[in-house]
């Protein structure tokens, strides 16, 4: 016995209206294509499915079995087909992001807002770790977008995306004299009280090579491993400190401003993805984000050349 999918459709359509002439519109067939479908497919199951009382079609015990296990199959499909259509359209899923605490705690953050605030059906997760945390993550297949500082080393299965450079900032109190220059010079730091990232931070070490070849030496106050810390002890009044834009704008520390530095201090972030399957549309759409904010909030910050 082999069943035609076309016979069960318009079988369904029958039991559904009533009617082979309602049923053959809604298919958008003749009604002689109906009875014909219907005809042979009591054949194939040598069964008469329907018998008629004038114009009306009365569906049989065998026909009313048969239906409810054909229309069991015909909702699973249109289930598969709604899922389909909101995976294309980006209204479920899951969208699981990881991120270095500088950006997760910052602009990953009002990414994941606006992303969630677009997407409310879609379940997102961040997970903010340290970014060797995040690759193995990513190799792993765990996450679908991450946010890493790259350290150096191979890391096979992993696709990578650089983001342009943005340039450290120097954060104060807003009554601090730095605040009313427009551009903070390496030199104003000099025997001022430094708030300091940890010494094996690549942007700190950046921050110190560039300090030490204009002989500038500040007075190391307190070193943190997070810049949040850092700009949460400069709102305390322990010092100033130089650290990464993102932290310096999205910090909710009272009292503070920065200013940009006149020397280019290179903070560079990277995107990472699993490299051995295609990206989801999630994590494009996620990555758009993510890309808007960066250039609608940061572009001026960012070195010319880079672009």
């Amino acid at each position: 016995m082999k069943l035609n999918p076309r016979q069960l459709e318009a079988f369904r359509a029958v039991m559904l209206t009533g009617s082979m002439t309602i049923a053959a519109e809604a298919l958008q067939v003749s009604q002689p294509a109906i009875s014909r479908l219907i005809r042979d497919l009591e054949m194939v199951l040598s069964l008469r499915l329907f018998r008629r009382e004038g114009n009306r079609l009365i569906p049989g015990a065998e026909a009313q079995v048969l239906y409810a296990e054909v229309d069991k199959f015909y909702q699973g499909i249109e289930r598969i087909e709604r899922v389909a259509e909101d995976l294309v359209t980006l209204r479920t899923g899951t969208l699981r992001i990881s991120s270095m605490s500088t950006l997760g705690l910052s602009v990953v953050a009002e990414g994941v807002c606006r992303f969630a605030r677009k997407h409310p059906e879609v379940r997102t997760s961040l997970d903010v770790r340290n970014s060797v945390g995040i690759l193995e993550l990513t190799s792993a297949n765990q996450i679908d977008i991450g946010f890493v500082q790259i350290p150096s080393g191979e890391y096979p299965g992993i696709q990578v995306i650089n983001l342009p450079p943005i340039s450290a900032v120097c954060v104060m109190p807003a009554n601090d004299m730095l605040a009313t220059k427009d551009v903070v010079t390496l030199e104003d730091l000099h025997g001022r009280r430094l708030i300091t990232l940890n010494a094996n931070n690549p942007l700190q070490r950046r921050i110190t090579s560039a300090m030490e070849a204009r002989g500038v030496a500040g007075v190391s106050s307190v070193e943190t491993t997070a810049a949040h810390s850092a700009c949460g002890m400069v709102s305390g009044g322990l010092g100033i400190t130089v650290c990464d834009p993102f932290t310096a704008s999205y910090s909710k520390y009272p009292g503070l401003t920065f200013r940009p530095l006149d020397q280019d201090i290179p903070f560079e972030v990277s995107m990472v993805f699993p490299g051995h399957q295609q990206r989801s549309k999630l994590a494009s759409d996620f990555m758009q984000v993510m890309e808007g904010i960066f250039r609608s909030e940061f572009i001026s910050m960012i070195p010319r050349e880079a672009y």
